[in-house]
């Protein structure tokens, strides 16, 4: 407002009218001077006003997409390999969110909180390992490995693996639709659930054994899949089949 002279509460009709341009330093100011030049070449008319939302280069709408609108303001990146690994169809938001971050390795995990501060105890809250990482957490710990071994060595079958890098790539291969759909959700919602078990023991709660993890998951997992049926989603429809075959 004070760069171009032009108030708040002003509508685009006085600016047009009224504006005198101004030479500025920095470029943008000098863009919109070229702007409000151009619409008043134009002209204008007795039309009523309206909102535009930008859409891409040079292309606006009257609706609003939060869509087209996220691509303008982000900047792009090349997609990373584990994308569809984490962000797949008929996920559960809270469950990839989590894992997102943990496959960025930025969960304060006792390494990391090292780094913060000297002092802090760094030690897994599930098993004696002096230094808690990811890669240990998810699924190297003793008692994570249990839950996830428990819950995925049918699965996987020759898959299986406790290896974080290696898990990552399994969540990202080839398989049957329905089968990898479980094998990622089950990941996901077991990393929740040690997460949550691990932050729960750093805060003095109750802990709970590997048998009350897996079933928690075992329950998620089933709640899933009975709430794609109840929506009438045909593309797992022997997703609970093939978990019993695997229980």
């Amino acid at each position: 407002m004070i760069n171009l002279g032009i108030k708040l509460n002003d509508t685009v009709e006085k600016a047009l009218r009224h504006h005198r341009r101004r030479k500025h330093r920095e470029e943008i100011f000098n863009a919109i001077e070229d702007e409000i030049t151009a619409l008043r070449l134009q002209g204008l008319n007795h039309n009523e006003d309206v909102h535009l939302w930008k859409t891409g280069e040079n292309n606006y709408n009257t609706n609003f997409s939060s869509k087209e609108t996220w691509k303008l303001i982000r900047v792009e990146q090349v997609k990373v390999d584990w994308c569809k690994g984490i962000w797949f169809p008929y996920n559960t938001p809270r469950f990839s969110f989590m894992a997102w971050i943990a496959v960025q390795n930025r969960l304060p995990t006792g390494d990391k909180m090292l780094s913060w501060n000297t002092a802090a105890t760094t030690a897994c809250c599930l098993c004696p390992e002096p230094l808690e990482t990811r890669n240990h957490l998810f699924y190297k710990c003793t008692f994570s490995e249990e839950v996830w071994k428990n819950l995925t060595h049918k699965l996987l079958s020759r898959q299986y693996t406790n290896e974080w890098e290696e898990i990552i790539k399994t969540l990202t291969g080839q398989a049957s639709s329905t089968r990898l759909f479980l094998i990622r959700y089950v990941f996901q919602s077991t990393l929740s659930a040690i997460w949550k078990e691990r932050n729960g023991r750093k805060h003095g709660e109750k802990s709970n054994s590997p048998a009350t993890i897996i079933k928690g998951v075992d329950k998620a997992v089933r709640n899933r899949i009975t709430s794609l049926r109840l929506a009438g989603v045909c593309k797992h429809t022997k997703a609970m089949e093939t978990w019993f075959s695997v229980r």
